[in-house]
Formats: C-alpha cells, structure tokens, sequence
C-alpha cells in the first residue's frame, strides 16, 4: 500500500499490532493554503463552527499567518490570532508556562477549532494546548526543520527538563512547497539532521528490544526508506534548495512523525542522539544562553552516537563497569533542575541492572553485535551526509565551544530514563574516556 493511503486508517502489521493513523490529511501542495476551510468544514466531530483560532509567532506570522487568517475570514470563519511572543534568547519556548499562557487564551477566544502556523515549537504548544481543551487542531508547516509535526508526543520543558509529553497529533498537515523551499537554510539543514537521525535512533530501539524486551516493529523503523534517495542520494540538494530533495525531505519528516504515533513513542525516531541536543538547550536555558536549533545539534549528536556504536561494536568481549552511581548535581546547577535529572536517572537503574544481566548471558553479546551492526551507520558517513547538505558538524557551527561539547557529551546519559548507546558506551567503559578522541576525530571544522 502507498503510504498516503493509511492516513486516517487502522491496519494490521507484520509486528503483530494493529495500527492507527489519526491524521487524515496530507497537503503539500501548490494552494494548499486555499484548502483550509475545505478541511475545517470536513471535520466530523466538530459540527458548527463556533471559531478558529490561529496559533503563530512573530515571523510565522509574516510568512503565512497572515495569509491564512485572510483565507478563513474570506470564508466567513470567525477567527481569533494568537501571537506566541518571543523570549530572551531568540524565539518562543515550548514549555508549562508558555503552554498555560496558549491554553488559557484559546479557552478565552471561545472556539472550537485550532491551526497553527509554524514549525517545532508553535505545533507543540498548540497540539499540547488543543489536546488538554479537547479540540481539533490543524498545522500549516512552514519548514522542513523537525519531525514533530504528525507526531501525537510533544517535546516540552517541565521544570526545566526536556521530557516527551503525550497529546494528539493534527487532524491534517497542510503546507506549500514554494513557502517550506524558502525557509532559512538551518531550518531545512536541521530537518536534515532530524531525518537522519533515525538510523542511529533505531539502532538504539533495537538495543532496547533486543535487551529489554522492547516492542520493535521493522515497518515504522523503515517507513521512511522509500523516500530516502529524494534526499540522501545527493545530499547537495538541501543545501541548494532544490525542490524534489527539500519535498523527499519534507515528506519523511512527516511519515517519520507518523511512525513515533501509531507505535505510541518516540522510540522510531529519537534516541542517545537526541540527548545531546536536550542536554545543550536544558543547560543553555540555566545559564541564560543562546543554543542553536534542535536538529542541527541533532545532526551532531548523530555523529556522537555513531561514533559510539562504532568503537562499542569492535570489542570482542566487553568487560561491563558500573554505570556512576549519581548525577553530576553542579553541571546541571538549578536545584529544581537537579532533583528534576536525578529522578530520571535513579529511574533507569532498572534497565541497567536488566542489561547487565543479560549481556552476562552466554551468546548474547555477539547475537547483538551482530544485529545492531545491521542498522548502525558509520560517522564517517553521518558526517559526510551533513557536511554535503550544510549541516552543523562541529561545536563552532552550533555556537558552543569545545568544552560545553564535551561536558554535555559526559552528561547527557542523566537527562533520560530509556536506556541508549550513551549508557552502554558507559558500561562498556568507552565513555568516558573516548570523549576527547570522538571530538577530535569526527566534530572538529
């Protein structure tokens, strides 16, 4: 079957689940934005319109927010603007605050039907906002910059943690290809690094079936391969903004996006990867600092992990070490921050002592060798794909020095209770040591 035709379908799968594709539409096309209302007034579980509200920012705004409020007035909708206002240090934030703020002004406008106008943070405040008010909500897209758009999970800030929370993912996507070709080079680059991500984000999920009796289903872990030459055959493409690549692009961000809703996590696409880049933002935020976007340091922390794997899978018979036994508590300095990590890492111990059981078994440790070799890419050519796309490599690239880097590198296994690479390069006593060497060899411009 074609991918477009299980949007809004249950179907079974070879992994013995059945599963449930809640997102009905999938525009990217010319005059997509003309469609909105079509798809409003198609929506069965709203009957009359009370009102649309219009989640955007400052420069989603200018981009097509306008626009779209203009589209739905000429269509005799009642809609509400909602403006996101811009932090300190760039953009807005996806955190409970912001989120309380969103949530409160659509209850104020009275209506009964969300869209939203942006990317990563503007479609995860408002899914998180328009699943705690029990409302329908649509996306325009406005970049090929993240994976989160048809994803029903939401990366916010809770007390300061990066934690993954669970909402509904849009009843339609909507988005013009001339308007995602033309957003800013770093957005479509950390889309990039967002995608490719989940060679690395999947060999950690196999890690974790493999090891912990994880659920593993082969069809999401490769719901995007069809699409991959669209972007990944020549890579220069996004860097020129050609339109076959950045749609193969745009495309995969989305079906990826699919893949981590119908199996009910992340798991399909963000792994010890993705920590590093949680890692940068949470202690940017504590030290009141700037941090680039989420897939750019994405991209990176895919070399990290592939850079991991790579000296993990060479050995022939690892001799495990005890993972620390707490958190470095000054790293993270902010005590609400502090006792906020150490809760996550106490949290995982249980998989940890389940891992160290189970590579003491006879066997086990070359079965896994064997079968994470199969999905894990080289950083060589993690690197090469992000150098050729122009992606972030490099510290300098992302506005960090060498040392944030590393120290970030050294903790990121804290911030998250699931299990990864980061931990089994601990365990396996590759971290902390290899460090300084993975930076030299593969993040350095």
């Amino acid at each position: 079957m074609e991918l477009s035709g299980l949007l809004g379908e249950r179907f079974g799968c070879d992994c013995g689940r059945e599963h449930c594709v809640p997102v009905r539409q999938f525009l990217y096309e010319s005059g997509a934005l003309e469609r909105i209302p079509e798809v409003i007034h198609g929506l069965p579980e709203i009957g009359a319109i009370e009102g649309v509200a219009l989640i955007a920012d400052a420069r989603t705004w200018d981009v097509c927010g306008e626009k779209v409020c203009e589209v739905l007035r000429q269509a005799a909708l009642p809609v509400t603007p909602i403006l996101v206002a811009d932090q300190a240090h760039g953009g807005p934030v996806c955190d409970d605050s912001t989120a309380r703020d969103v949530r409160d002004r659509i209850r104020a406008a009275g209506v009964n039907v969300v869209v939203t106008v942006g990317s990563g943070v503007i479609n995860d405040l408002c899914k998180w906002s328009s699943f705690e008010l029990g409302l329908p909500y649509l996306v325009v897209a406005t970049a090929a910059s993240m994976n989160g758009y048809a994803a029903a999970n939401v990366a916010a800030k809770i007390d300061g943690v990066k934690v993954l929370v669970e909402a509904r993912p849009p009843v339609a996507v909507l988005a013009e290809p001339d308007i995602i070709a033309d957003a800013p080079s770093e957005m479509t680059t950390a889309g990039f690094g967002d995608t490719i991500a989940k060679y690395q984000s999947n060999t950690d999920w196999l890690l974790n079936h493999r090891l912990l009796e994880e659920y593993y289903c082969d069809f999401c872990a490769g719901i995007v391969a069809g699409l991959e030459s669209l972007y990944l055959d020549r890579p220069e493409d996004i860097a020129e903004k050609k339109p076959r690549a950045v749609g193969g692009l745009f495309e995969a961000l989305f079906w990826s996006g699919i893949a981590m809703t119908v199996v009910g996590t992340s798991a399909p696409a963000s792994g010890g990867e993705h920590l590093l880049s949680h890692t940068l933002d949470m202690v940017s935020d504590v030290r009141d600092r700037p941090h680039d976007l989420h897939g750019r340091q994405v991209g990176i922390g895919t070399i990290v992990s592939a850079a991991l794997y790579d000296r993990i899978l060479a050995l022939e018979s690892p001799a495990l070490k005890d993972m620390p036994h707490d958190i470095e508590a000054c790293y993270w300095a902010s005590p609400p921050l502090i006792e906020a990590v150490r809760a996550q890492y106490a949290a995982k111990q249980v998989s940890v002592d389940v891992v160290t059981q189970r590579l003491a078994e006879k066997g086990v440790w070359d079965e896994l060798r064997a079968a994470l070799a199969t999905v894990s890419r080289r950083p060589d050519t993690i690197r090469n794909w992000l150098l050729r796309a122009g992606g972030a490599v490099g510290p300098a690239d992302i506005g960090c020095d060498r040392s944030d880097l590393k120290a970030a590198m050294l903790h990121m296994h804290e911030m998250r209770r699931r299990f990864t690479v980061v931990d089994l390069a601990w365990m396996a006593g590759v971290l902390p040591g290899a460090a300084d060497d993975i930076i030299d060899q593969w993040l350095t411009t």
